[in-house]
């Protein structure tokens, strides 16, 4: 038996960026043919957020320490689509990963990285090319080089995710830096997450890796 199911998850809303959005996208498994009957198992996922309202000045960092927990019963792979609400905004954000626990301080501003996305695979002043131990960004540029492939636009966490447990945080922080007070604008940033078991459905094997599981998952 094969299922597939949608789960709207939601994240706090915050003064300046307001609520997260994201979408889990599962599917799992069981044989129940007679006389052996297993346990269907549960896939499902949570946005997780610490938010803490910014200063509205010219140049300023919030924090929004974002994870994904599996909140299910069976491990998962995840993936996550982060995107800000207008490109004007992106143009002027950064994001950094350090000091992720709740009562860390903002960490020095070398650490923020460019929340735009480059052309190119190389330049480490982008967040996407100089992300946290464990991600990785898939886009255009370089969706051909994952054998097999697997759906650009994605942050790919690349360990599964054990039941209760939860990603590491793929950003910690957002810095804003905009030329004059009168620039400064409200704006939204989106998480959508998904997840995918780390057993193919159909035969019951597992995955070789989080490339091998999301390519199957694509496929119609």
């Amino acid at each position: 038996m094969t299922q597939r199911k949608k789960t709207i998850l939601a994240a706090a809303a915050g003064v300046c960026v307001l609520a997260l959005v994201g979408t889990a996208l599962a599917y799992f498994a069981a044989d129940d043919t007679v006389p052996n009957l297993v346990e269907v198992g549960e896939d499902v996922i949570e946005v997780t957020e610490i938010f803490t309202p910014p200063n509205q000045e010219n140049e300023f960092i919030y924090r929004k320490t974002v994870q994904i927990q599996n909140t299910g019963t069976v491990p998962c792979y995840v993936r996550v689509r982060l995107e800000m609400s207008d490109s004007k905004v992106q143009d002027v954000a950064s994001f950094s990963a350090a000091n992720p626990g709740p009562d860390d301080q903002p960490p020095d501003e070398s650490t923020f990285k460019s929340a735009r996305i480059p052309d190119n695979t190389t330049d480490t002043a982008y967040y996407v090319n100089d992300l946290p131990e464990g991600w990785v960004y898939v886009w255009e540029a370089n969706a051909d080089a994952f054998d097999p492939p697997v759906t650009q636009g994605y942050y790919y966490y690349e360990t599964p995710v054990q039941p209760g447990k939860s990603t590491d945080a793929l950003i910690s922080w957002i810095r804003m830096q905009y030329g004059d007070t009168a620039d400064i604008q409200a704006h939204d940033v989106f998480v959508y997450a998904e997840s995918v078991q780390t057993v193919d459905a159909n035969t019951s094997v597992p995955y070789a890796d989080w490339k091998a599981a999301w390519s199957s998952f694509a496929s119609p």
